[in-house]
């Protein structure tokens, strides 16, 4: 066994969410996960598809559908006040196999379960992160509750974004199919602000296409494109016409950031352009 506070959970300080994704491995199974934030804090996990999000004491945790399996944060002040009286941990009561963790400040019973108590550091604030588990679960949840607190991201709340295509429509000329070409973009970028997804379908090369490309429109993230350019009508050297796009975008749970796309027309049977690809 690893020397007692011999390991680092969180290596410096929780790190910034960067937009990816994580899952987990627990008895030889991957276990898909949601990136799902807290409410109240700029903190957020990869939470597992066996456990829930809910509001306990005023707090969001995460833990099983019963409730009685969690893990939740707060914020602290450094000396400790808040960990006064009969919730204080104490360490000689904490389970061997947490011992070894830097962060791991020990637990306290909570009727007949265990609360074991860590301390993490998020931009130069402290936080207090608990893990309640009943004795039949214990075995089981803790290490992916370990796991999940390894996993901890920072996020700082974000104020809602105002969706919606805010575009100087670029210079296409006055051709007809020029113009065509233009519109159809400009159709599709309203679907995707909309989650339309008639709208959305009508500016697809194909049916496959548009089922391809139904991230867009199948989730609850708010879209603000600001700016578009064109590479030419048809692109150099191949039949495609090409929309450079670039936005900002914030998901369900707060994450904003910006990023561009470029959006590719075909021409159909039919002689219209149509969206191909977004990329």
């Amino acid at each position: 066994m690893p020397a007692a506070k011999s390991v680092s959970l969180i290596k410096d300080e929780v790190p910034e969410y960067d937009g990816s994704g994580r899952a987990y491995m627990t008895g030889g199974t991957e276990l898909k996960a949601d990136y799902s934030s807290d409410r109240n804090l700029p903190l957020a996990v990869f939470m597992p598809e066996n456990l829930i999000r809910f509001e306990r004491n005023g707090r969001t945790a995460w833990g099983t559908s019963d409730k009685s399996n969690w893990i939740s944060f707060r914020k602290i002040q450094t000396d400790d006040s808040a960990l006064a009286g009969a919730y204080k941990p104490e360490i000689a009561d904490g389970a061997a196999a947490l011992l070894q963790y830097k962060e791991y400040q020990g637990g306290y019973p909570d009727g007949n379960s265990r609360v074991d108590v860590f301390r993490i550091r998020a931009k130069e604030e402290i936080y207090q992160a608990e893990i309640r588990t009943t004795p039949a679960q214990r075995e089981e949840l803790l290490p992916l509750f370990i796991d999940i607190l390894r996993e901890v991201q920072y996020m700082k709340k974000q104020t809602p974004l105002v969706a919606g295509v805010f575009i100087q429509e670029p210079n296409v000329g006055v051709g007809k199919e020029n113009r065509q070409m233009l519109n159809e973009v400009m159709i599709c970028l309203q679907a995707i602000v909309a989650h339309d997804k008639k709208k959305f379908m009508s500016t697809m090369y194909s049916p496959e296409t548009g089922d391809y490309l139904s991230f867009f429109i199948n989730t609850s993230t708010s879209y603000r494109f600001t700016e578009m350019t064109y590479e030419g009508i048809p692109a150099e050297g191949t039949q495609r016409a090409n929309f450079d796009v670039s936005f900002q975008y914030m998901t369900d749970e707060g994450y904003q950031a910006d990023q561009s796309y470029t959006i590719s027309l075909l021409r159909t049977k039919q002689g219209e352009w149509k969206v191909a690809n977004i990329d």
